[in-house]
């Protein structure tokens, strides 16, 4: 198979007529580069159809445009595809003007067969893109080519595109395969051969098989078709062959978040001894298993799942995420000690799954937000939600679904499948019927993992979740436990005695989070998320508590990991809830998690900054998250003592009176620290103690003015791929090179040479700043940040910061592309 990335060459149109023309505009194209999110191109707007759950973007109708080259041996030799990994949504692909097939469902990807339609020299592809029913979504989709297309030239025999199903179990890899091909080439008496060629991360080969194959095929199916990728009926004269086998691998190094090794197997189909296709895997040696009584256990260890709820958005670029910025996201996630992540609520990014199984993440991988049943939301940004999966699930779910199943299943992170999240007909008499359709096609398809589905109505009113329902679900997952009456207090002890056979995991609940930098002193009751920086960890920690000690709870997702678009009030346009903001950068939040989640490195951490606007001698909670031992604060040089957590709680052993551990004079039972101080400028520092030892220091200063701008960049050389993208944070200093917590002066953004700014970002919910605008761009409390494409020509890339009034020392970076 021949395999190229259409990124480049691409232009794009806006749709301003009327939305049931189905031809092309005949003007108004600009190039893109693709992936590509039109939505990110415009202001928001508070009167867009996409409201708050869109985050007030602009959607419509867009037009993609490209040409491309098919020579004569292609057309003889060759079957000519297209590959979308994601289109949102409702796209139709005409190739020389003949409709030549689509897809809805804008999360998952699909094949259009365009052999019959090219022709030798140019052809040109045309990409309708029908995101105009709005609102379409309870959170902001994007809208346009969003993940990658590729054009693909491959033999009329061939594997499968999701033909390759790969388990390991006791040190073997079992493999089964399917081939596709035409009718016409069923009843050939060629040889084939398969060829399998494990090796590992050192590039040595660990075993090898090869297979002679039979002549077996059959006709294709319904689910060949979603194997291949295609997205209309089975073609009549589609056919397959399959084969299955194992390989013993001696002493296989085994997949897990601490040590995500994978190995590497490549494929290679042989007919008469001549290669006709190659491909290779990743692979994970791995057991995965949950437990009623002890939760999750990965290759026999039991471990807790310390998780997130992720959106498929980057921030500023939209549902177009370069994987780069899926790389630096997750590493910090890492850093705050998260081993799992939750895909919410639509199949992701392939480049995401990929970098789980790298970086070593345990994934929930969830298919829908819908089933049938329109969800209508009472209160806030999702009040006009009109437009949902439900119009389409019918037509489209099984499809859907196993085509995710297909795509997904050979990723050693994935742990669970997810049905659906907050599915109405949880509480409805007969809702069962479809879980167990849906979890049928996930037990047929993968029968190595368990199903689970994230509830949002366990005893809650006037309408429950139905037990009928949940007793249909392998793994129950819970959102919000602590919701109603006094499950505020018991949390899941209310369900455990009536179930001690049901595995049970957290599938969603709150967060820490709160906008950056941003201290309330008063509860907003208008404000689900936004707490007050010295509560926001009261309850929270509470259920953390909780799940760590009780291992029958697998686990649990918070939500969220990063702060998303769309799920907003104006003037808000994004939610606000997580740990990372918009930008990637780390809120108070994300030190909390981390002194509960990763004890690998000895830090103390404090809040809130020093440049507060409150009157000398205020008295205020300072607060402190350590995962040391003790800590003592101090205050301009004064200490305001030492303090101490009570968790987790010890008792004795062996005999009375005897402890295996000093027992510490606790001050609190929760897991951060707090202390009452009258305010006064200057500096307050906390100094953090293990087994009686100073192991850390933190301090906070108030600052000076705003005086000069730091730029650093996550890389300092990319390739000329038109894709590559570099990541810059700007930070405001004073004179002393302080960070400046309340700056928010406008800057300018110039970049030189062959490349492009693709975003620039605060983290500032309600910044209705152009993403894509270079000038007049403001800090959020000290901080913003940009992402810079690389052009397709090798030298240098210049990225120069300024203040708008020229009173801040300007920063510049130069990158290398070559």
């Amino acid at each position: 198979m021949e395999k190229y990335r259409l990124h480049t060459g691409w232009t794009f149109c806006l749709d301003e007529r009327n939305e049931k023309d189905e031809t092309a505009p005949s003007e108004g194209f600009r190039a893109v580069t693709l992936p590509h999110d039109w939505s990110t191109d415009y202001p928001f707007d508070p009167e867009s159809d996409t409201c708050g759950s869109g985050g007030y973007a602009k959607a419509g109708i867009g037009w993609y445009q490209r040409t491309i080259t098919i020579s004569e041996n292609d057309i003889k030799n060759r079957q000519i595809i297209l590959y979308f990994e994601g289109v949102y949504m409702k796209s139709s692909v005409f190739v020389n003007g003949t409709y030549a097939g689509g897809h809805i469902y804008g999360y998952t990807p699909f094949e259009v067969d365009i052999t019959a339609l090219v022709h030798e020299g140019e052809n040109e592809i045309l990409v309708r893109v029908d995101n105009s029913m709005q609102p379409g979504s309870r959170w902001y989709s994007g809208s346009g080519i969003t993940r990658d297309v590729w054009l693909e030239k491959r033999h009329p025999i061939h594997i499968a595109r999701y033909g390759m199903y790969l388990t390991t179990d006791e040190g073997n890899l079992n493999i089964s395969t399917t081939l596709h091909t035409s009718e016409c080439m069923k009843d050939d008496d060629a040889s084939l051969s398969l060829t399998f060629v494990l090796k590992d991360q050192d590039g040595e080969e660990n075993a090898k098989k090869d297979i002679t194959l039979k002549n077996d095929w059959t006709e294709a199916d319904l689910d060949a078709a979603i194997l291949s990728g295609m997205d209309e009926d089975v073609s009549k004269t589609l056919c397959q062959l399959q084969t299955s086998l194992s390989i013993q691998v001696e002493n296989p190094v085994l997949w897990d978040h601490e040590t995500p090794y994978l190995y590497e197997l490549t494929t290679i189909l042989k007919k008469n001894d001549t290669i006709i296709d190659e491909r290779t895997d990743k692979v994970g040696f791995r057991n995965i298993e949950f437990d009623a009584k002890k939760g999750f256990l990965i290759n026999g260890k039991h471990v807790k799942l310390n998780g997130v709820c992720l959106h498929h958005d980057g921030g500023c670029v939209g549902a177009a995420v370069p994987p780069e910025i899926w790389r630096r996201r997750l590493e910090k996630l890492k850093d705050m000690g998260v081993n799992s992540v939750r895909c919410s609520h639509n199949p992701p990014d392939e480049a995401l799954l990929d970098l789980c199984d790298e970086l070593g993440f345990y994934v929930m991988d969830e298919a829908f937000d819908e089933w049938r049943l329109m969800k209508a939301k009472e209160i806030g940004s999702n009040t006009h939600e009109s437009h949902g999966y439900s119009m389409y699930f019918d037509a489209c779910h099984e499809w859907d679904l196993k085509t995710m199943l297909y795509r997904d299943r050979n990723h050693p992170g994935i742990v669970l499948w997810s049905i659906g999240n907050e599915i109405p007909e949880e509480v409805v008499v007969g809702g069962e019927e479809l879980a167990v359709e849906l979890s049928g096609y996930c037990h047929t398809i993968d029968p190595t993992r368990k199903v689970t589905l994230a509830h949002d109505q366990i005893a809650a009113e006037p309408y429950s979740a139905r037990d009928a329902f949940m007793d249909k679900i392998d793994v129950v997952g819970y959102n919000y436990v602590g919701r109603w009456r006094e499950r505020a207090e018991l949390l899941y002890d209310a369900d455990r005695e009536e179930h001690l056979d049901r595995c049970v995991i957290g599938t969603e609940n709150p967060s820490a989070g709160y906008i950056r930098s941003d201290y309330n002193f008063e509860v907003d009751p208008g404000s689900f998320w936004n707490k007050p920086y010295y509560t926001a960890a009261v309850t929270v920690g509470k259920l953390l508590r909780y799940t760590m000690v009780h291992d029958f709870v697998a686990g649990d997702y918070m939500w969220t990991g990063i702060d998303y678009l769309g799920e907003a009030n104006w003037p808000q346009r994004s939610a606000g809830c997580g740990c990372l903001d918009t930008c990637g950068f780390e809120k108070d939040a994300f030190y909390f998690y981390k002194s509960v989640w990763n004890q690998n490195e000895k830090f103390a951490y404090l809040c809130p900054h020093w440049n507060l606007k409150l009157e000398k001698g205020t008295v205020l909670p300072v607060i402190c998250y350590t995962n040391c031992e003790d800590a003592e604060l101090f205050v301009n040089g004064r200490s305001f003592g030492m303090k101490s957590k009570g968790f987790p709680c010890y008792g004795m052993t062996e005999r009375y009176g005897h402890f295996d551990r000093y027992r510490r004079p606790a001050n609190t039972d929760d897991l951060f620290l707090s202390w009452d101080v009258p305010y006064e400028p200057g500096k307050i520092e906390v100094v953090g103690y293990h087994d009686g030892k100073e192991v850390c220091r933190y301090n906070v200063e108030t600052t000076g003015e705003a005086a000069a701008i730091k730029l650093t960049v996550d890389k300092t050389s990319v390739d000329a791929d038109g894709r590559s993208v570099v990541q810059a944070e700007v930070r405001i200093l004073d004179s002393e090179g302080h960070l400046v917590f309340d700056a928010c002066p406008e800057l300018n953004f110039t970049l030189e040479g062959d490349g492009e700014i693709i975003g620039i970002d605060n983290g500032d919910p309600a910044c209705h700043e152009q993403w894509k605008e270079t000038k007049g761009r403001h800090a959020f409390n000290g901080m913003a940040y940009a992402v810079i494409r690389a052009g397709q020509n090798k030298g240098e890339l210049k990225l120069t910061v300024t203040s708008s009034d020229n009173t801040l020392t300007n920063a510049s970076v130069t990158i290398q592309v070559g």
